[in-house]
């Protein structure tokens, strides 16, 4: 039934009016579990990967809003955070789900399997992974998946693929700064690292950022990644 839908919708003409009826919905139903339960879906994902001997750093969003207004961002709805892809052991996944958090979807490429990012829930909030991969002496990368062109998803994994933004982050060491009554490992350049994002004046606060507000530092290499579901 749905994929009729949106066949019907994409036929019309209404597919992206569609997709933001339904996100609405979606928000709205993340927002009440965010304020109920975004605190400890945090810390215990951090003491997940500390068990799995893994750094976990706030990041994108889930960061801004630790450095800049000590909490979560008002009208963030899921935690974004990153590791070190190296660090991950192989029991990795397992670990994080003897932990309560289920694993949905993950991008990857198709060349020789690396996982972009995979998306976790638990209590219906989403924790999103970025894995960063060293991209240079100085720098580690993380890539951004976003929507196809003019494909729905669906089609998109079956054929070409979806663009994506590879974002560079110097390296940096780690240090605990507490948040909520909780050690988090933040990176010493954390300043950098917000910049990189958001820009020169990542500490004014705007409401409903969105990728295409980016800043200069990201880059867009010509290869695709795809999409894995669990569920």
């Amino acid at each position: 039934m749905r994929d009729l839908i949106v066949k019907i919708a994409l036929k019309l003409g209404l597919y992206k009016k569609l997709v933001k009826l339904d996100t609405f919905f979606i928000d709205l139903k993340k927002n009440w579990y965010f304020k109920k339960y975004g605190v400890k879906t945090l810390i215990d994902f951090d003491e997940a990967c500390r068990k799995a001997g893994v750094q976990m750093i706030p990041f994108f969003g889930t960061q801004l809003g630790l450095f800049r207004d000590n909490g979560f961002i008002p009208y963030d709805n899921d935690i974004d955070v990153a590791v070190i892809a190296s660090q991950r052991p192989d029991n990795f996944i397992e670990i994080l789900e003897n932990a309560g958090f289920r694993l949905e979807t993950s991008f990857y490429f198709k060349e020789d399997g690396r996982e972009v990012t995979e998306h976790f829930v638990r209590n219906h909030v989403q924790v999103d992974i970025f894995n960063l991969y060293d991209f240079s002496d100085q720098d580690y990368c993380c890539y951004v998946a976003y929507r196809h062109e003019t494909k729905e998803w669906k089609e998109a994994n079956q054929t070409d693929g979806f663009p994506f933004g590879l974002w560079p982050f110097v390296k940096s060491d780690l240090v605990e700064t507490e948040y909520f009554g909780h050690l988090f490992y933040m990176p010493e350049k954390t300043e950098e690292w917000l910049k990189g994002v958001y820009g020169e004046d990542f500490m004014t606060p705007v409401k409903n950022w969105t990728i295409g507000k980016r800043t200069t530092r990201r880059i867009l290499p010509k290869e695709r990644i795809y999409r894995k579901y669990y569920i």
